[in-house]
């Protein structure tokens, strides 16, 4: 009798041994996967954070234009050429939020919408400027119609797709930024 009682307790034991390694082993795996995927998602927040405005697209543009001005007999004219620079991308891309699937295999980035970063004027040029006599063209009028053909320029491209052409870009450059952080597969998507 004492032999059987020795044998059940030593099932007993190893079954309890064995069942606490079960789970020890369980709640430390799951655990790690946990550590794994929360690197994995810092990694990503590290990476889209390093800029804090992403900027998609970046272009030149240029026309020359004619500032006319007449009192009474007299006129003046002048020519005016010049050069922009017009950014679009997003603005702040730590507004972006970051799901990474459970088994840490996928990455859902969602992000702002594409936005006119900038419109700048990089250089001016004023050829063949003529005063009349009364009539002369000041600085500021210059610079009045120069702020106005840029801003016209700007809504052509913008009117041509140049947002949506972000957006779509957006997605690609993310998508590539972050897949060799090693998930198989990245989305991205933008808010609506």
């Amino acid at each position: 009798m004492k032999k059987i009682a020795k044998l059940i307790l030593r099932v007993a034991t190893i079954f309890c041994v064995l069942f606490a390694l079960f789970f020890a082993t369980k709640f430390s795996f799951a655990k790690f996967t946990q550590i794994q995927i929360e690197k994995k998602r810092v990694a990503v927040e590290r990476n889209l954070l390093a800029s804090a405005e992403l900027v998609l697209y970046k272009m030149r543009y240029s026309d020359m234009l004619v500032v006319k001005k007449r009192q009474g007999f007299s006129s003046a004219k002048s020519f005016v050429r010049y050069s922009g620079i017009l950014r679009a991308g997003i603005e702040d891309i730590s507004q972006s939020e970051i799901f990474v699937s459970s088994d840490g295999k996928k990455l859902f980035v969602k992000i702002p919408s594409c936005v006119l970063l900038g419109n700048e004027i990089c250089s001016q040029e004023i050829f063949d400027e003529r005063q009349g006599f009364f009539t002369k063209i000041t600085t500021q009028e210059i610079f009045t119609e120069i702020d106005e053909a840029k801003n016209n320029a700007a809504q052509e491209i913008l009117a041509d797709g140049l947002l949506s052409d972000a957006d779509a870009r957006a997605a690609l450059v993310i998508r590539q930024l972050l897949l060799p952080i090693g998930f198989e597969d990245v989305f991205v998507e933008k808010f609506d």
